[in-house]
């Protein structure tokens, strides 16, 4: 009578570890949980940091900014600031006269899990210009960007803006 119920027991936890093996521990998402914390995160946060100029290279202050369609509350600034020692070392001493962030980007709202993030400076009496970032889930959880903007005037009042891509693309670094 012992050894059968010794027997009985062997044989259950052998059915129930065929079980488990066959059909995964914890259901089909298992697997997705894990590569998805081990291997990358789809939450990133990005800053940016905005040179805008006129073409004489001065602060172009009270420009507009656009981040993804929203438009930001503050304007750009009539004087530059520079970017600390927290930077790498090129970008140490960097002017800008706007910043903004950081903006949290959730990529499993976007298509394929990579967001592209327009953003546009305007101003009236200057032509409107852009630039865009794209984030995927290889990026690092925290980006900071930098960018510069000549502002060219517009020529002729005109109906619609006239938008044109920044002279350059952005630089993107992360910190850690």
């Amino acid at each position: 009578m012992h050894l059968r119920l010794i027997v009985r027991g062997v044989l259950v936890l052998a059915v129930s570890a065929a079980a488990v093996t066959l059909t995964g521990c914890c259901g089909d998402d298992w697997d997705d949980d894990i590569y998805d914390d081990d291997y990358y995160s789809y939450q990133k946060s990005l800053v940016i940091y905005l040179n805008v100029a006129d073409q004489d290279g001065l602060p172009l202050q009270g420009a507009t900014v656009w981040v993804d369609g929203a438009q930001q509350d503050e304007r750009t600034a009539a004087t530059y600031e520079e970017l600390g020692r927290d930077f790498p070392s090129d970008w140490v001493g960097w002017k800008y006269n706007w910043s903004g962030g950081p903006f949290r980007i959730d990529l499993r709202n976007w298509p394929r899990a990579r967001a592209e993030i327009e953003i546009l400076v305007s101003k009236t009496g200057y032509e409107t210009q852009r630039t865009t970032i794209v984030i995927t889930t290889d990026d690092a959880d925290e980006i900071y960007m930098r960018q510069t903007f000549v502002m060219e005037k517009q020529l002729a009042p005109a109906a619609v803006a006239n938008v044109v891509d920044a002279p350059n693309p952005p630089e993107v670094i992360s910190l850690k």
